[in-house]
């Protein structure tokens, strides 16, 4: 039997295809209005290819039009229907209703959990499919150029970063001495740091084929033979590193790991390829993302301006943003991220730096349960 779906568009296009996967229709029938014209365009590359669309303008408090339509459809096809009302407006979903109810059609809704609530008997089911991030990054219109799944954290970097963070935290004025360098000197860029460089205080750094070596008067500060060693400490990689580990510790302990990704970066300009945006960390909870940008250096204002930017452009209302601190924030700029809706991770105090990383899992396990509310 030919299967259909009459679904209402709202300004969530994700639920809308959502519906779409989880009961694979032959014809979906669009119910639009004119605020909600296109909505569905980022959709239609993601659909199978057999699946016939069919769409109609509406008004967004115009019942009877809504009633109208959905009885056209009936009378033009044959076959079973299945109503999504999960978007609309609650006049276009109650008119619809109507219908389904006289059609002797099932209606369904989809909630932010996940879950699926059929409207005749309000009963409550958990959704057999599931989008994955690349689904929802594209049906946000956005053009994903790569990322690196955190499952495949590599250990050796991991053990790495820890040295880093330790070095940092025994060693708090030389770090800051290496760094005022590869930032004076060398302008932040790595391929003009030198071989080997001598600093005040018989401080010196080594390098060879990415590894470091930090020492001062013969003692042995850092010293690591991964060859991602430099970009690790110079790019700041060592922090993000940490906090996708913590978050792999976390998608671990769930009872359907969700997916989270690293270093992913996004085209921002289909005619630029060279033009990219990054997010430090992203997971996929529930069809929510997560964005996490990390900071291990002093947090300003245009960082969080930037958080709020991207989880506007890639994740939408229903996504949230994460600012992970290696230092504590600012009370003007935590302040700030209140009124931007951007949750902070971040010690309170300064000595609380070295063990509060360790607290992510469960911060991220208060997060989910806030977003289910």
């Amino acid at each position: 039997m030919t299967k259909h779906q009459i679904i209402l568009l709202g300004k969530d296009i994700t639920s809308v295809y959502h519906g779409i996967k989880e009961f694979r229709p032959d014809y979906i029938h669009l119910l639009y209005t004119e605020a909600t014209r296109g909505i569905a365009d980022t959709m239609f590359p993601l659909l199978p290819a057999h699946i016939r669309k069919c769409a109609y303008q509406t008004d967004p408090y115009d019942g009877n039009r809504v009633q109208e339509v959905c009885r056209v459809i009936h009378q033009e096809y044959e076959g079973e229907f299945l109503y999504h009302l999960s978007e609309g407006t609650k006049p276009m979903a109650l008119a619809a209703f109507d219908i389904a109810r006289e059609m002797k059609s099932r209606a369904f809704y989809l909630t932010q959990l996940g879950e699926l609530v059929w409207l005749d008997t309000f009963e409550i089911l958990p959704m057999r499919s599931m989008l994955d991030n690349e689904e929802i990054i594209k049906l946000s219109g956005n053009i994903l150029s790569q990322f690196h799944d955190i499952k495949e954290l590599r250990e050796e970097n991991i053990q790495t970063s820890k040295q880093i963070k330790r070095f940092i935290e025994n060693y708090p004025q030389e770090h800051a001495r290496i760094m005022k360098f590869f930032g004076v000197i060398c302008h932040r860029q790595i391929s003009r740091l030198p071989p080997s460089k001598l600093l005040t205080n018989e401080l010196r750094f080594k390098t060879k084929n990415g590894t470091l070596l930090f020492t001062q008067r013969g003692q042995i500060l850092l010293r690591t033979s991964n060859p991602n060693a430099l970009y690790l400490y110079f790019k700041a990689s060592w922090w993000e590193t940490l906090v996708a580990h913590q978050v792999r510790i976390w998608t671990e302990q769930q009872k359907n790991p969700p997916e989270a990704w690293q270093n992913v970066l996004f085209q921002t300009d289909s005619e630029n390829t060279q033009s990219k945006n990054e997010v430090d960390v992203l997971v996929n909870n529930k069809q929510k993302l997560i964005f996490i940008e990390c900071k291990s250096g002093q947090v300003t204002q245009n960082d969080i301006y930037k958080i709020d930017g991207v989880r506007e452009t890639y994740g939408g209302d229903i996504s949230r943003a994460v600012l992970a601190s290696y230092y504590p924030v600012e009370t003007y700029l935590l302040e700030k991220c209140r009124d931007l809706q951007i949750n902070v991770f971040a010690p309170p105090y300064f000595e609380d730096r070295i063990s509060h990383l360790y607290e992510l899992p469960g911060w991220l396990d208060q997060l989910t349960r806030e977003l289910q509310l």
